[in-house]
């Protein structure tokens, strides 16, 4: 059983994984909105037309930045809108916007895979430089729409409730994988039925609370470079997100693709 175990490229993986996702949304159509982030960057973002996002940052670090993105927009509750993209202008990097209209807050996450130089190093070189064991690098950058950034309120919170809970995602009818939420930085994930059955790991993980029962979960895998970015909602028991890494072992041509599962708890364990 063993040594058939494989571990598989993101773009391979993706063609099985992504058969039940949302549809684009056309909500963001014309609209165009300013975020205010933490880190001192005001960007302005318009949608001229479904699946295209223009942006240019009139002030802060970056002044005079803008670009041209071809994205996918979707809204997986009323008043919460995903933009995701992959970054015209950098090297294998992703760009996925949580726009959270309720609250006027945003939080944007990048994602930048490693070199093939990077990825290479072993994880006993990495641990002895107490390095992150995986290359897979990501930033959050929160942000208010139309306002001044306010240090200490900002929604968006990091958070410990998916901690302790096994969950079952459902995400084709070929493929099923459990996660284990062991604490706010590290996950442990299996594959239950598909193209990686029988593989598990345990990676590098953040949680922040977008609002009631709706987290936003990013892992960053460190065997395969993946990213894995997705809003877990357990009020409709379901997630919603992408998986972006390389397309094949060549690290080249780069797989941004759209994911969706039926999620159900299966146990909770309580640390005292």
């Amino acid at each position: 059983m063993s040594d058939a175990l494989q571990f598989i490229q993101v773009g391979e993986l993706a063609r099985g994984i992504s058969e039940a996702t949302l549809p684009p949304d056309g909500g963001l159509t014309g609209a165009s909105l300013t975020l205010h982030g933490q880190d001192h960057t005001v960007t302005r973002l318009t949608f001229p037309a479904a699946g295209r996002l223009d942006w240019e940052v009139p002030e802060g670090p970056g002044a005079g930045a803008g670009g041209e993105e071809a994205c996918l927009v979707t809204r997986p509750r009323d008043q919460v809108f995903v933009v995701d993209y992959i970054a015209g202008s950098r090297r294998a990097t992703s760009v996925t916007i949580v726009l959270d209209l309720a609250q006027g807050a945003a939080t944007t996450v990048v994602g930048t895979l490693p070199t093939e130089e990077e990825a290479s190093r072993s994880a006993y070189a990495l641990a002895t430089e107490s390095a992150e064991l995986t290359g897979v690098a990501v930033e959050f950058v929160p942000a208010y729409l139309d306002r001044p950034f306010v240090s200490g309120e900002h929604p968006h919170v990091p958070t410990d409730e998916l901690v302790g809970k096994r969950v079952r995602y459902v995400y084709s009818q070929t493929e099923a994988y459990e996660h284990i939420y062991l604490n706010e930085d590290l996950y442990t994930w299996r594959c239950l039925e598909g193209s990686e059955k029988g593989l598990a790991d345990t990676d590098r993980c953040h949680h922040r609370r977008i609002g009631d029962q709706l987290y936003l979960f990013v892992w960053r895998e460190k065997i395969i470079p993946t990213l894995g970015v997705v809003l877990v909602d357990w009020r409709d028991k379901r997630s919603t997100g992408k998986l972006f890494g390389y397309e094949a072992s060549d690290f080249g041509a780069l797989s941004n693709t759209p994911i969706a599962s039926a999620a159900t708890l299966l146990n909770v364990t309580r640390y005292v």
